[in-house]
């Protein structure tokens, strides 16, 4: 009779512990499943960086974006830059030359924001391509239609074999020059007032829900400073030495204007500042 009841024990356990396993399974398949692909990614990451614009300037932001990737077809140069422009919806490329290579550009609107598309042969039936996107920033309706582009815009180059890749960064006017202790510089200050505009610029988007900064890098001049950070609740990230990192912040003191002016990229800064 004890034995029967030991033995009725050990099967309770065992079946407990495979119904635990089985939840287990479930719950990571599940995490799996809602983990959002290349354009939901995209579209979530863009969300994240209009809304880090408006928390830093007061003044309309320029927001670029990009889609751009490698890309294999038999067509010849000038027919695959037509295949794809027409597909965005955008008028017949012209090639140009561009530091000795030929680049086909095509340039028109895409949901009514400037577009401007670019291929360039790597070898024979291998281009890459390249889609740019400006918009200003602005309210909530400028952002769904700027999402509404991008996704479209992103979904037929991924159509048509684009092995795409996104990145996107916010520039604009912040504040006027400050050092450390809050005082307006000359355009003679040096790296510790751009630490301290870094500094204020870092605190307003941790103020923001969700977008925790964990510093990985950092670098500075006499008139620039940056840092790049990981950022988990930015999907879209790169490796950057030891680290994934999902956003660069910069900050350029213009002796011109004696203003410190912002740019702020995800994952990382691929236009000038």
């Amino acid at each position: 009779m004890q034995n029967r009841k030991l033995w009725h024990i050990g099967l309770l356990i065992l079946v407990c512990a495979m119904l635990l396993v089985g939840l287990q399974r479930i719950q990571e398949t599940g995490q799996e499943a809602v983990a959002p692909g290349p354009l939901e990614a995209a579209g979530q990451q863009l969300e994240a960086l209009y809304s880090m614009g408006q928390a830093v300037t007061s003044d309309p932001f320029r927001l670029t974006l990009k889609w751009q990737g490698e890309w294999s077809s038999l067509l010849a140069p000038e027919e695959a830059a037509g295949a794809l422009a027409s597909r965005l919806g955008l008028p017949g490329p012209e090639a140009v030359t561009v530091q000795g290579r030929t680049v086909y550009e095509a340039k028109g609107r895409i949901e009514g924001f400037p577009a401007e598309f670019e291929l360039t042969t790597l070898e024979e039936g291998k281009h890459y391509a390249m889609l740019r996107l400006e918009a200003t920033g602005g309210d909530r309706a400028t952002l769904e239609r700027l999402r509404e582009a991008q996704r479209s815009a992103g979904e037929s180059l991924e159509d048509e074999g684009v092995q795409t890749d996104w990145n996107a960064a916010v520039q604009g006017i912040a504040w006027p020059a400050t050092g450390a202790e809050g005082k307006v510089e000359s355009g003679e200050s040096g790296e510790s007032g751009l630490a301290a505009a870094l500094d204020k610029l870092e605190a307003k988007i941790n103020q923001l829900p969700k977008l925790k900064l964990k510093r990985a890098e950092e670098f500075a001049d006499e008139r620039t400073a940056s840092r790049t950070y990981s950022v988990e609740a930015l999907p879209i990230s790169v490796q950057s030495g030891d680290d994934r990192v999902a956003l660069q912040l910069a900050v350029h003191r213009n002796s011109g204007t004696g203003m410190d002016e912002i740019t702020i990229g995800t994952p990382l800064l691929t236009v000038e500042y």
